[in-house]
């Protein structure tokens, strides 16, 4: 008996995807919970000597293939599977020959521990992983299984730099077992990305191909049926509307690398189509908003809430505006207009920053991802933040753009038929994993034993206490030899690091959202003797630092840390770069009480006590110190995992609207 294939068929459609569950919350924990208890139930199919064990049985025979008979277990391999399936002997004897052939193509043989980590992926469960330890070699085993049984397989990562990279890198893999790839990535031209779709594997971003899958929604309409759907797809091929052709082939297997990064992160921000319209206010109107809202005082006209970045008028402010807007012309006369485009000018003057939340590249104001550090293509915000923005940096005013489509991850991730993934900061945030999308994490034990020092976290009263601190560090290490990776917070943090740098004497580069251009060849160089490379969260995520000749014995990278980030996961990250694969490195965070981060949760009145506990340039006790970094985080995990169930259950509100009224989307 055949196993169920997840591809385009009788069974799934042309376009198969999952249909939209109508669960409740309670439900699809019940789900998640029995479906937990049958994974224990089986644990021994998810145990690494079972997977070694059969892997290396079947392995046997292909040790002594020439490449002829290798290209006929390839063909052989390749029938058996799109006849009977994925069946567990045949996903374990692909398993041996994928590792045989990247043994013989990529100069790397699979490690015992990715092959129980690709074993878990194709069953369509969430490998955790060390950082270092291979995730992306690993993802090749359920791929390329897939993809030999004919699944089209989607390969989603952080961002277009790896995307782009594990394509070229695992191309010559893909070729020899007879597999087409490729990558979409920013700034592909519509008809190139439905070319690249009709590959095996393909290589991408969630962003990238949510919103590839949100244009092939608009182009459905309301062709709603099964039936309906496939008549337009035949009348289609037989009139060769390529204009109206759609871009990918459904979503039938997706394998999520840095799971948490994708799942969770960026999960908080439903995704959203747009198309421009004319710009209902000109140029002057943003110029008067601005002015109008420079003249307004923090606290006694209007308040910040900095966590949320939103603003309210005070009743003084309201009447300060009315008095202020005599003149201006009719528009202004409205109450609600009138407030509504003075608080987008103060929002985009207090709580959005150049070179934090956005940078000017070509005169254009270009969004910054926070959690990526890289800039966001094509992307602007909403209800006129863009055009105020624009205003405010002296830019030519873009066009409005109104919504055509939207879509949240957590729906979009839901409706492949097969989901699966890899990450290795994922153990904080397993259970929502777990009920959001129904992976059920599995550790998987480290290749070597880590020889990562993670030193204590310093906390010091004042900024220029840090700076001091942090100069003599680097100059330690510097004396040394040892490779130097510097992380920070924001393009801006970059610059100033730099300059600190740069006064010193202490020859550096720096990798943030303006030189994205030249990421490849400044990663290159960050590992070798001597280097000091500064880098925003780019450097973060899936980044492998090599390291030079004689950099080991000298201790192997180091990682400073001079910015609290959001979560305890994404520090981890950035130790992650370190001490990968049984290499010794080590890492430390170096931070101030007056730091961003800090201020914005504390009190003047609890830093100013907590100044009083450190004497001069010392700093605060180690134990103190984690509190104080610890605290701020766990809020800010707890708010926005309220974010995103507040906007699951929106979208499921939507959805059941949606679906009442007969619509597609």
């Amino acid at each position: 008996m055949s196993e169920v294939l997840w591809r385009p068929g009788l069974r799934f459609g042309s376009y198969p995807q999952k249909p939209e569950s109508r669960l409740t919350d309670f439900e699809q924990g019940a789900a998640a919970f029995f479906d937990k208890i049958v994974k224990r139930l089986t644990r021994k199919r998810y145990s690494l000597t079972y997977v070694v064990e059969q892997v290396n049985r079947h392995a046997e025979p292909l040790r002594h293939c020439n490449e002829q008979q290798l290209t006929i277990a390839i063909l052989a391999l390749r029938e058996a599977l799109s006849r009977q399936g994925l069946t567990e002997v045949l996903m374990l004897r692909a398993f041996a020959l994928i590792r045989e052939t990247a043994d013989r193509t990529l100069n790397k043989r699979h490690f015992d521990e990715q092959l129980f980590g690709g074993w878990l992926m194709i069953n369509g469960l969430l490998a955790e992983m060390e950082t270092g330890e291979g995730k992306t070699l690993t993802a090749t085993l359920p791929a390329c299984t897939a993809a030999l049984a004919g699944i089209p397989v989607h390969v989603i990562t952080a961002n277009d730099y790896l995307a782009g990279r594990d394509a070229d890198m695992l191309k010559p893999l893909y070729l020899r077992l007879g597999l087409k790839s490729g990558a979409v990535v920013d700034g592909m031209a519509l008809e190139q990305r439905r070319k690249m779709y009709q590959n095996a594997i393909v290589h991408t971003t969630n962003k990238q191909i949510a919103f590839d899958y949100l244009r092939d929604r608009i182009e459905i309409g309301e062709d709603t049926g099964p039936l309906r759907f496939q008549y337009r797809q035949i009348r289609q091929d037989v009139t060769e509307q390529k204009h109206e052709a759609l871009i990918m082939r459904g979503l039938c297997f997706a394998i999520i690398d840095e799971a948490d990064s994708v799942l969770i992160d960026e999960a908080k921000t439903p995704l959203i189509i747009t198309q421009t319209k004319p710009n209902d206010e000109s140029p002057k109107t943003y110029g008067d908003a601005l002015y109008l809202a420079s003249s307004l005082f923090i606290n006694d006209d209007f308040v910040i809430d900095a966590k949320s970045r939103d603003i309210e008028l005070t009743s003084q402010g309201e009447n300060t505006l009315a008095d202020m807007a005599i003149g201006l012309g009719p528009n202004w006369k409205n109450k609600r207009w009138r407030e509504t485009m003075v608080k987008q000018a103060l929002i985009a003057e207090y709580c959005f920053k150049r070179n934090k939340q956005y940078i000017l590249k070509d005169n254009k104001v270009q969004i910054i991802d926070e959690f990526t550090g890289r800039v966001m293509e094509d992307r602007s915000w909403e209800q006129g933040l863009q055009q105020m923005i624009e205003a405010k940096e002296g830019c030519l005013i873009s066009e409005q753009r109104e919504p055509l489509a939207r879509i949240s991850y957590q729906r979009f991730f839901g409706r492949y038929l097969k989901l699966a993934g890899t990450s290795g900061t994922v153990r904080e945030v397993a259970a929502e994993m777990h009920r959001v999308y129904g992976l059920h994490a599995v550790k998987v034990p480290t290749h070597r034993i880590s020889k990562r020092r993670l030193l204590s976290e310093r906390i010091y009263t004042t900024q220029a206490a840090k700076q001091r601190m942090f100069l003599q560090r680097v100059n330690e290490l510097h004396t040394l030899g040892r490779p130097i990776l510097i992380g920070t917070g924001s393009v801006a943090e970059s610059l100033e690091v730099s300059d600190w740098l740069e006064q010193a004497g202490l020859l550096h580069r720096v990798l943030n959202a303006e030189q994205d251009q030249h990421e490849a060849e400044i990663i290159a160089h960050a590992g070798q003797l001597n280097a000091i490379t500064v880098a925003t969260n780019m450097a973060g995520r899936g980044t492998d630092i090599a390291l030079g000749l004689g950099v080991a014995e000298l201790g192997g990278l180091h990682v400073i840390a001079l910015n609290c980030n959001e979560s305890r996961r994404i520090d981890r990250q950035l130790y992650g770069r370190c001490a990968r694969q049984g290499d010794p490195g080590s890492c430390e965070a170096i931070l101030s009480l007056e730091d961003a981060g800090l201020r914005e949760f504390y009190s003047s009145a609890i830093l100013k006590t907590l100044t009083g506990l450190a004497n001069g340039d010392q700093a605060l006790p180690a134990w103190l110190g984690n509190l104080i970094l610890r605290l701020p985080q766990t809020y800010k995990e707890r708010h926005q995992r309220s974010v995103r169930r507040q906007l699951s259950k929106q979208d499921k509100r939507l959805s059941r609207i949606l679906a009442f009224s007969g619509k597609f989307e």
